[in-house]
């Protein structure tokens, strides 16, 4: 990309056919985060894998380095970092820039609290607008010198003189608050009691990290008015693996919900923990159309696509549970709803969600996230769906996603197999080719492959039969049923039900419909082609086409008149029909 993010937005272009895919998603940036502090507070050098260098993690590995740990990412295409302890020569002050990275800046003030020195933890002009006095105050208790800026960044930390192992923490405007604690309670001499007075926000992030500390043989619990963390007494591991990432592959579940997609990832581990593990299941239970409500408090992160989803379903969503939501990298309820109303989205904004009334058509516009990744993933979905959108400042998704526009791109490129049916000389292979090149896909026609296989398809029914004949067919087009290809099938292909039945699975399925008259002109002098019921075959058309026709249309996803020119077929087989 040339010129400013701003001035330079990335138009995303509509899907035109439902995609098979798999990715690796990214390494879970909350999981690494929380691996990278239990790893450099174990007292030993750990080699943590999986770690995506998304901009989070790096924020957090710099702060590490510049308290003084161990903390170096020794390969950025695997994601392995090594972390462990401070050196005898360690700094005794310093100033962790966090950036954007609210996990990253609140962990690292917990890390600072427990390590000797004067530090300074801030972040960019955003980020110190992000609220972090409960942390703060929760410090304060624990007797150490701890100071706000009107309850934002950029903190100041006298580290090293906690003196309690008792503290009262507000954590209803983040878990993050609460999961700053547990990580850094095994340090302390007698571990950490803590008392949770009021509700905590997104709760089960909070739990995953009792999980991830249980990685490193520390023992944590949470309980519905308090937490605690013991001192470590177990070795932790030398090595340890970050998961692939549910929250990023949230935008590919909601594009599977939405279009019949079939993306998925080789490396997101079931029961990992992580919270949004569970959108697929909320997709699954989510109807067609009508009135429902939504809670998304479980699952913040997955905010702004199931607001998209919203948009686009007809009926009316209520997205609720979402006042954390405004205190991420932006406030992303009220940025999605004036971005939605870009769209001519009907929506009302409310102090904890959206009601959207969805299902209507859309504007185009140039989409402003305010450099939050989560927006701008979430635009380039409904963009997949809808003409028109283009994202600002779309490399910000490097801050969770470094490869999402790549993964984005490969998706495009492996959509479902389209394949071409209808009767001999309707043109299959001609717009087949044709629709090949304008996609940028790989092209197959099945007689072809027969011929090359076998030798002339006449000569070899003459000798074998039809039936043998159909049989080979049935090989070749199950083999053919590649993603990201286009196959024109044998006008007979579909008398078979083991291929009707692949196509109704696999395919997006043309149908080039032909009348009679258009066949017999198109055959006349035809000698290249077996007859079918032993007439001559101008003369045979209208049996056979009777037989075939309603097997077409049952596998039609979409019919176009064989009458038609080349370039209007084309446009109708590539028609965006979201």
């Amino acid at each position: 990309m040339t010129g400013s993010p701003v001035d330079d937005p990335r138009a995303v272009q509509p899907l035109l056919y439902p995609s098979v895919a798999t990715i690796a998603a990214p390494g879970s940036k909350s999981e690494a985060n929380r691996l990278l502090v239990a790893g450099a507070l174990s007292g030993a050098t750990v080699t943590i894998s999986g770690a995506s260098p998304s901009d989070d993690v790096r924020y957090l590995i710099q702060g590490l380095k510049d308290l003084g740990f161990i903390a170096e990412l020794l390969d950025e295409s695997g994601g392995v970092v090594r972390v462990g302890p401070r050196g005898s020569d360690a700094p005794t002050s310093g100033e962790l820039f966090c950036g954007n990275a609210g996990t990253a800046l609140r962990f690292l003030t917990s890390v600072a609290a427990v390590t000797p020195g004067d530090w300074i933890i801030t972040g960019d002009d955003y980020m110190q607008k992000r609220p972090i006095q409960p942390l703060v105050d929760a410090w304060q208790q624990l007797g150490v010198d701890a100071r706000a800026t009107d309850g934002r960044p950029p903190v100041r930390v006298i580290g090293g003189t906690c003196d309690a192992d008792r503290v009262v923490i507000d954590s209803s405007l983040s878990s993050q608050f609460l999961s700053s604690l547990l990580l850094v309670g095994s340090r302390l001499p007698d571990g950490l009691q803590i008392s949770l007075p009021g509700h905590v926000a997104s709760r089960g992030y909070a739990q995953w990290t009792c999980s991830v500390l249980a990685r490193f043989g520390v023992s944590a619990s949470l309980s519905q008015e308090s937490a605690s963390v013991a001192p470590s007494q177990t070795p932790p591991p030398t090595k340890v693996e970050v998961s692939g990432d549910w929250s990023s592959m949230g935008v590919w579940s909601c594009l599977n919900h939405l279009i019949g997609s079939r993306v998925t990832a080789n490396n997101l581990a079931s029961d990992s923990g992580q919270p949004d593990e569970r959108l697929a299941e909320i997709l699954a239970l989510l109807p067609e159309s009508g009135e429902v409500t939504i809670a998304i408090e479980t699952i913040p992160d997955q905010f702004a696509n199931l607001a998209v989803i919203a948009a686009l379903r007809p009926g009316t969503t209520h997205l609720t549970g979402a006042a954390n939501v405004r205190l991420k990298e932006c406030d992303r309820v009220a940025v999605m709803a004036r971005e939605l109303r870009k769209l001519e989205v009907d929506l009302d904004e409310h102090p904890d969600g959206l009601t959207i009334r969805g299902g209507g058509p859309w504007a185009a516009a140039n989409i402003d996230p305010e450099s939050d990744h989560r927006i701008a993933m979430a635009f380039a979905l409904a963009g997949l769906i809808k003409p028109g959108i283009a994202i600002q400042s779309p490399d910000c998704v490097s801050k969770s996603y470094p490869q999402f526009w790549r993964d984005l791109e490969h998706i495009r490129t492996h959509h479902r197999p389209v394949v071409l049916v209808g009767m001999r000389a309707t043109g299959k292979t001609t717009i087949g080719r044709a629709l090949a090149e304008q996609t940028g896909s790989a092209f197959i026609d099945t007689d072809e492959q027969f011929v090359a296989e076998h030798g002339s398809i006449d000569a070899f029914v003459a000798a074998n039969g039809w039936p043998a004949f159909r049989s080979q067919e049935e090989r070749i087009v199950t083999a053919s049923l590649i993603p990201g290809h286009v196959i024109a099938l044998g006008g007979g292909a579909v008398e078979s039900e083991t291929v009707r039945s692949l196509l109704a699975e696999q395919a997006v399925v043309l149908w080039l419909r032909a009348n009679p008259e258009l066949l017999r002109s198109r055959l006349a002098g035809d000698s290249q082609r077996p007859s079918l019921t032993g007439a001559p075959i101008q003369d045979e058309v209208e049996d056979v086409l009777a037989r075939r026709e309603p097997l077409y249309s049952a596998v039609a996803s979409r019919t176009i008149d064989a009458h038609l020119s080349k370039e209007e077929q084309l446009r109708l087989a590539t028609r965006v029909e979201h």
